[in-house]
């Protein structure tokens, strides 16, 4: 108890010395501290009363009146304290002459006085400047720590500031960046309000070091965020891998502490969720991609929260629907790599789904997702990015255009080549299958170029004509070409098309959303949309502030309850409510299966608008989205490294020994349930089937 109220005491005090605005709070501390001064010297004063009365006032000889006389120790406190040169002569032992006073006054002011005021000096000085430079340190417990003073943080503090469970809690932020900037960048993100309620210090230290995270107590906080502080610098991720290992250490002992971890580049998340999973572990860890953060604020729409970008598939595609989503992107960057494997894992919908005459469902492949991805030279990175995600292009449809290739008079390309890069790929896809519900397009040639103009007007007119939902995203590295790619569009990317009956609401069947990339600052953009009709269909996306996707922690709870409603199977009836239970559960699935979970939750949106967000399933509804939901299972596995296995293989799932050999071979990232859905087994089926039976339980009714 004592503790704490030390470390709030001084944690109020270093934050209003530490702050030139806060002058009335210091004279408030300073007249505080004079007052209780006062009266600790009165309170001791007290118990020398008589004595003290005894050298100070003349005894009346005269009178018989044995009381003692009036005396108010305070007063006479105060009196000693401010008026210290009205000293008597005599105090009833001698007399003390005056230029003993004198030399006894100027020694007391020179040497007590003077000594006293220089080390009060100092230490105010010390402490203030320690406050302003954040090495000042405080016992903090039950806190939520940010390590690292990225400009992720003010978002993710007012999520939390959202959940009235976290008010209370005291957010501690530690940086390596100069502490005064970074808590001028949270204080202007916040409102006046959350300025009042939120207790949050910003102290300096490297992230990667030891003693540091002990000082700010990491194995006493309630949650804990990796984020970093300059999401570009080439040590950013090396050096949050470091801290969450050393966290792991500090924390041993402690249970289910929440962690979330942030990666910039892909190749890290990689490797983190392909590792050997340690359930043990004191940190209950989820890993955040920054550039699949942004990809997945940008393409989610749960039907819940609101989303300002229109989604890929606009009001939903159903299982009668003629459209297709045609998703466009310029530029070869970790952007669109983001942005385009995100468009795979969503884009899957039920009029890909072909209903047979005798019960079984096939696939409808001119219904498939389009995903094309231009640039200027693109055969360095189409290879960079094809090999980095082999399984997927080994069995997808993919076409090229490079080099030296035309447009015909109507607009289509004429020299499109087939992707198979070695030739054994081509012999991959007919031993495994053609099934899966996206197909790819990579296409060499610069956005100024005027067949590429051509090209991008071809996929406009498919657009009006109700063949497709086409989306455009800029997503070159710099953020004022992808402003002047956006303003000199061809004409028609600019026509603002309103909903019928409505002067205000823009239709997004027949206008163009165009995506623009803007890795610093969305306030030039952002402006212009506001005061420009023309810029109306124009969204800036992908600033560092903007990156972090509040609605994780939705989809989290949603993959919770995905896990259970598997781990339950046919015995499943209702969502338990117990949050301890399904916290348990989830800490002891692995990592993989953990993100497929989520994954699967990030699809719920698109599901429902596929139904036109129908409350009760029809039992039609519930088979074609079970089929739906193993064609997005496909493609998410294979984008997670998972490898198709030949169809003759696959076969051998109709004995034990057989499917038993096949489930062994999941340990080393092959999994024989990559095909179609009429191959699977009715123990495998059952888990689609559940899921999408349940999926009111999962988002909560």
């Amino acid at each position: 108890m004592t503790n704490r109220l030390f470390r709030h005491f001084f944690w109020y005090f270093d934050r209003t010395f530490g702050n030139s605005r806060k002058w009335a709070w210091q004279i408030l501390y300073v007249l505080g501290i004079l007052a209780l001064v006062t009266l600790i010297f009165a309170f001791f004063g007290s118990f020398v009363k008589a004595d003290f009365v005894a050298h100070t006032t003349p005894i009346d000889t005269t009178t018989t009146d044995t009381s003692k006389p009036d005396y108010n120790i305070l007063t006479q406190t105060i009196s000693l304290i401010f008026n210290v040169t009205n000293l008597p002569e005599s105090d009833g032992m001698g007399t003390v002459p005056i230029w003993w006073q004198i030399i006894g006054i100027l020694i007391g002011a020179v040497v007590f006085t003077g000594f006293t005021i220089t080390y009060v000096s100092n230490f105010l000085g010390n402490r203030i400047e320690a406050y302003r430079e954040g090495t000042a340190r405080y016992k903090f417990s039950d806190h939520i720590l940010f390590l690292g003073g990225s400009k992720m943080i003010p978002p993710m503090i007012k999520e939390l500031y959202n959940n009235a469970e976290f008010r209370k809690n005291h957010f501690v932020v530690l940086t390596d960046l100069n502490v005064q900037d970074v808590r001028r960048y949270i204080d202007g993100a916040l409102s006046e309000e959350e300025k009042k309620v939120l207790k949050i210090t910003v102290l300096r230290g490297c992230r990667d070091d030891q003693d540091t995270l002990k000082s700010v107590h990491i194995d006493k906080a309630a949650r804990i965020y990796i984020v970093g502080d300059n999401p570009f610098d080439a040590e950013h991720d090396s050096k949050n891998m470091a801290c969450w290992n050393m966290a792991k250490t500090l924390c041993y002992g402690r249970d289910n502490i929440p962690c979330l971890l942030l990666f910039n580049r892909a190749s890290s998340t990689f490797l983190f969720r392909h590792r050997d999973g340690d359930s043990n572990s004191c940190l209950n860890t989820t890993v955040v991609n920054r550039l699949e953060s942004v990809a997945q604020r940008v393409m989610i729409h749960s039907g819940n929260e609101y989303n300002a970008f229109p989604a890929l598939d606009r009001d939903g595609i159903g299982k009668e629907s003629e459209q297709t989503v045609h998703f466009v992107l310029y530029g070869m960057t970790d952007v669109s790599y983001a942005l385009a494997t995100m468009a795979a894992h969503l884009c899957h919908f039920p009029n890909f789904v072909e209903c047979h005459a005798d019960g079984t469902y096939g696939e409808n492949k001119s219904k498939r997702t389009k995903i094309t991805m231009i640039a200027p030279n693109i055969k360095e990175e189409k290879s960079y990015m094809t090999a980095h995600l082999h399984n997927l292009f080994s069995i997808s449809k993919c076409e090229v255009l490079e080099g030296e290739w035309n447009l015909d008079d109507s607009g289509n390309a004429t020299s499109f080549e087939p992707l198979y890069s070695p030739k054994s790929d081509e012999n991959k896809m007919a031993e495994v299958g053609d099934f899966l519900d996206i197909e790819w397009e990579f296409i060499d040639g610069n956005i100024a170029d005027e067949k590429i103009r051509r090209l991008l007007k071809k996929y406009y007119r498919n657009n009006q004509e109700g063949r497709t939902y086409f989306t455009l995203a800029l997503c070159q590295r710099e953020a004022d070409k992808n402003i002047a790619a956006a303003i000199y569009l061809p004409s028609e990317f600019h026509e603002i098309k309103m909903k019928e009956g409505s002067e205000s609401e823009i239709d997004y069947k027949k206008t163009i959303p165009i995506l623009v990339y803007q890795p610093e600052s969305e306030e030039m953009l952002t402006t212009a949309e506001k005061e420009t009709d023309m810029f109306k269909n124009i969204f800036p996306f992908g600033s560092v502030k903007e990156s972090y996707d509040p609605s994780i922690r939705r989809r989290i709870n949603e993959g919770k309850r995905i896990a259970y409603i598997y781990t339950k199977g046919f015995d499943y009836e209702y969502m338990t409510s117990d949050r301890t239970l399904l916290n348990d559960m989830w800490r002891k699935s692995s990592y993989v299966n953990q993100m497929s979970n989520i994954y699967s939750a990030a699809h719920i949106g698109v599901k429902l608008r596929s139904v036109d967000n129908r409350a009760e399933l029809t039992e039609e509804d519930i088979k074609l989205l079970a089929v739906t939901e193993h064609n997005r299972w496909n493609v998410e596995k294979l984008l997670m490294g998972f490898e198709a296995l030949p169809e003759k293989e696959r076969a051998t799932q109709s004995t034990p020994e057989g499917l038993a050999k096949l489930k062994a071979k999941k340990k080393s990232f092959k999994h024989y349930c990559i095909a179609p859905y009429e191959e699977l087994n009715t123990g495998d089926r059952k888990y689609d089937t559940l899921i999408v039976k349940n999926l009111r339980d999962v988002v909560g009714k």
